[in-house]
Order: structure tokens, then C-alpha cells, then sequence
């Protein structure tokens, strides 16, 4: 693949951050990946810069998109407030990733990004109505609707870790109230859950054969079956995806129940018109869709 006329593609997660240049047939090329430092602060705006100069170079680079798992202002293109990456508020990204590599730069809230990824190149390509979720180390989502991303008013739309999972599942963090769906169904909850270092091993334990931690993935593929079924209900989409390195996981062995729960408890209607399918971009929607911002020639409003 030629690199002349890329996006900079960045998605920068909470626990690593990919860069790769992606062309505009939606072709990626040159991927990098670094895990993201914990301590957080400009110490993960230094990663973000770095890598972004190295995948850039000998590139013909008309941009660069940036998928955050934050709060972005649009306006003033900064990150308000990204709560799995420790004292990142109000960070000037935009600013400084254009002034380490001389071209513009754009924000986009990663599950918007995901979102649009997945419209433009991915299983929700022609499909005018979407909901995606991503579950990983936290629980986002983007919205398509009519052939449109939705932002909502203050650019938060699909923000699907706040559903609520009934009566005591919100927990305390400090002075900051913790996403319900997220606190029960996102990689740490799972890790937690399943007494495991991480969401894979769990997946991996009960994959083979363990009853513990086959019953926590079923259980959080019934509580993900209720949020999808709420989404369903209220939105009424064509197609919900999901998508998230943990989504991948949940998704491939137990897509069967999530749907089942979707047919239970869904609008009937609507349940039985949307069809709930995996991510065919996995990891990478976000990237694809930091990538289709630059281009700007999918109806995404700004950017």
C-alpha cells in the first residue's frame, strides 16, 4: 500500500495505545502498539507523540485521528476528562500532536470512533441504523443513526457503562461514582469476579471446563444481554455490534445467549429486527474510525 494521502490513525486505551496509517479504501499499514504507561498524565501524552512521529514517518500524512476513551471538547479539542488514564483533564492533545508533526489533529470519543470504524469498513458497513458496544477496560459504544454518528449534546452519546444493572452494583471509587454496567461487566470486574489476573484468563479458565469462571462469563453475558436488550428497546436499530478486546472474547463463545437475552427482553419488535453481530474490525475499529475523521467525507458532522 502506497502512503501517500494517509490518516495518522492514534486509539489510545487504558491499558495500550495503537498507531498505523490507514489510507482512504480504509487499508491500514504499519501498526504500533505500546503499553499505556500507569502513571498516567503527560507521561501518556509523551507515548501518544511518540508513537505518532514514528508510524508517521517517510508518510505523506494528511492528519492525524485520535480515539480516546474520554470526554472530548470538540470545540476547544482537548480531552476533558478520561477516567481510565490517571490526571488525564483538560489535556491539549490536539495541540500538541499538531505541533510534534505539522499537520491537524482531531479528537474522537472511542466509541463514537469504533462506531464509525465499523460503518465505514466493518460489519455495520450499509447498515443505517447501529448501536456498537466495546467492552474492555471499561464499557463504551457509538451510535449510527439514519447513516449518521450521534453525538448527543455534550458529545457523549453511547456512553453504555452507565446503564444501570439494578439495585447494588454501583460501587464507590474514591469520591467518583463507578459506571454500573462497567462495574460489573468490563475486564476488571470480570478479572475480579473470576479471582484471575486478568479477563482472559477467565475466558481461557472456563473454556476450559472451569464451573467458577464459567458461570461469571455467563453471568456477564446475561447482564451484556439486558443492556443490549435496553438499547434495542429505545433505539431500535438495525444492527448492534460488539466489539472490545474483552467483547471478542464474550462474544465468540456465547453470542448464542447474549441474542436469546435480546429476544426475551427486548421490544418484540424491535428484538426481532436487530441483529446483534461481532466486530469484524475488533481491536482496530477505533483506529479505522480516528482514521475516517481526517478524511472527513463520511457524514460525521465535524471533523
Amino acid at each position: 500500500m502506497s502512503s501517500s494521502g494517509c490518516a495518522l490513525a492514534i486509539d489510545v486505551g487504558g491499558t495500550k495505545i495503537s498507531a498505523c496509517l490507514v489510507d482512504a479504501a480504509g487499508l491500514l499499514r504499519g501498526r504500533l502498539d505500546v503499553q499505556t504507561d500507569r502513571r498516567g498524565g503527560d507521561e501518556v501524552v509523551r507515548q501518544v507523540i511518540e508513537v505518532a512521529v514514528e508510524a508517521a514517518k517517510g508518510a505523506d500524512v494528511l492528519g492525524v485521528g485520535v480515539a480516546v476513551p474520554a470526554v472530548v471538547d470538540r470545540d476547544r479539542r482537548v480531552v476533558t476528562w478520561a477516567p481510565n488514564i490517571r490526571g488525564w483533564r483538560n489535556v491539549s492533545l490536539a495541540a500538541r500532536l499538531e505541533k510534534a508533526l505539522s499537520v491537524p489533529a482531531v479528537l474522537e470519543y472511542d466509541g463514537q470512533a469504533s462506531a464509525a470504524g465499523e460503518h465505514w469498513v466493518g460489519a455495520a458497513r450499509g447498515v443505517d441504523n447501529v448501536v456498537m458496544l466495546i467492552i474492555g477496560t471499561g464499557i463504551g459504544g457509538g451510535i449510527i443513526c439514519d447513516g449518521r454518528l450521534y453525538r448527543g449534546s455534550d458529545g457523549l452519546a453511547g456512553a453504555v457503562g452507565w446503564l444501570s444493572c439494578g439495585p447494588g452494583n454501583t460501587r464507590g471509587r474514591g469520591r467518583r461514582r463507578v459506571p454500573e454496567l462497567e462495574s460489573v461487566a468490563a475486564g476488571p470486574a470480570i478479572a475480579r469476579r473470576g479471582q484471575r489476573r486478568r479477563a482472559q484468563d477467565v475466558l481461557t479458565s472456563a473454556a476450559s471446563g472451569n464451573a467458577r469462571a464459567r458461570k461469571v462469563i455467563e453471568a456477564t453475558a446475561d447482564l451484556l444481554g439486558r443492556a443490549v436488550a435496553d438499547v434495542v428497546s429505545l433505539l431500535n436499530p438495525d444492527l448492534v455490534v460488539l466489539g472490545g478486546g474483552v467483547g471478542a472474547g464474550l462474544g465468540s463463545r456465547l453470542l448464542p445467549r447474549i441474542r436469546a437475552t435480546v429476544r426475551d427482553h427486548a421490544q418484540p419488535i424491535s428484538a426481532k429486527r436487530a441483529r446483534v453481530v461481532m466486530s469484524a474490525l475488533g481491536t482496530d475499529a477505533g483506529l479505522f474510525g480516528a482514521a475516517r475523521a481526517v478524511f472527513g467525507e463520511f457524514s460525521l458532522g465535524r471533523g
